[in-house]
């Protein structure tokens, strides 16, 4: 249930206005956390049934589609939405031109809606010595250097969300009786710098202040940057897992800072992707998260 509301819920990870990518009729995803539906989640957390049984029809392993279905159960169980289709792919000259996210009725606005999702993770990769803090799009990759932020923006912003635009389309939405398409999009995730540029609180631009940034360590250096932390306890986060901040007891899925730095250790004697990890209080709550990278990172896998 936290991974639903903190999905469609959580505060959008850029302004779009505020980035050159984005066009002025593309805008932020307007389903805002009302009071009815602040008391739907709430009947949910007492009930999780119809949100477990909807997620049990597509039993999966990838975070990008788990995101959608609770995308998808959401506009499925809201009074105000009418969730036509979702994963729509369009053809064009025998191939796959694209796919709509999701396609809805705002019964308020009176409009249909094309949407577009995406949840990403992005490291700020280290500024050139003597550089200011100031960093471009491109300076913000993902954990294993193949995803890279102003290329995200770029596929999202001027090829996805144009997808109603396309002749190839129209048939689609002409058997769906939608005229003419709101685009909008909801862009989540988390931004992650080294602890050194931290204080300067320097996102990548249209970064929302709303969004807490967060650090990425080297293994080198998990001792002292743990040091820094009022953590009781860490956990090691599957990706299944990167969605909401974690709520736990202290089980065997717990780790000492000596713990975590052993296993982290075998891990990057195996591996070289980064461990994502939730610092949690004497409550159990995660009070940040954390990736920890290889010593060379981002040289590797580049």
């Amino acid at each position: 249930m936290r991974d639903l509301a903190w999905a469609c819920f959580s505060p959008p990870l850029l302004n779009l206005g505020q980035t050159t990518t984005s066009a002025p009729e593309i805008t932020q995803c307007a389903l805002l956390l009302t009071p009815p539906r602040q008391a739907w989640l709430a009947q949910l957390d007492l009930n999780a049934a119809p949100l477990m049984t909807h997620l049990s029809r597509r039993p999966t392993h990838r975070l990008g589609i788990y995101f959608e279905q609770l995308w998808h159960f959401f506009l499925q169980q809201d009074p105000e939405i009418e969730l036509l289709a979702h994963n729509l792919a369009i053809q064009h000259q025998g191939r796959t031109l694209g796919e709509f996210d999701c396609l809805y009725y705002c019964h308020r606005r009176e409009r249909h809606v094309h949407l577009e999702l995406a949840v990403k993770y992005f490291l700020r990769l280290p500024p050139p010595r003597g550089s200011d803090f100031a960093s471009a799009l491109s300076d913000w990759v993902g954990p294993d250097n193949r995803d890279r932020l102003d290329l995200k923006l770029e596929q999202l912003l001027r090829r996805q969300i144009l997808l109603g635009d396309h002749p190839a389309a129209q048939p689609a939405l002409q058997s769906l009786k939608i005229p003419k398409l709101i685009k909008e999009v909801a862009l989540k995730g988390y931004l992650f710098q080294a602890p050194a540029n931290a204080p300067c609180n320097a996102g990548p631009p249209g970064y929302n202040h709303d969004c807490r940034l967060h650090s990425w360590v080297p293994f080198n250096q998990l001792e002292s940057y743990c040091d820094t932390l009022k953590a009781v306890d860490y956990m090691l986060l599957s990706k299944m897992q990167w969605l909401s901040p974690v709520q736990c007891e202290r089980t065997a899925e717990t780790l000492t800072k000596h713990a975590l730095k052993n296993q982290s250790a075998k891990h990057f004697s195996q591996d070289s992707y980064p461990l994502m990890i939730a610092a949690l209080n004497e409550s159990g709550r995660e009070s940040s998260r954390f990736f920890i990278t290889p010593n060379t990172w981002p040289q590797i896998n580049r």
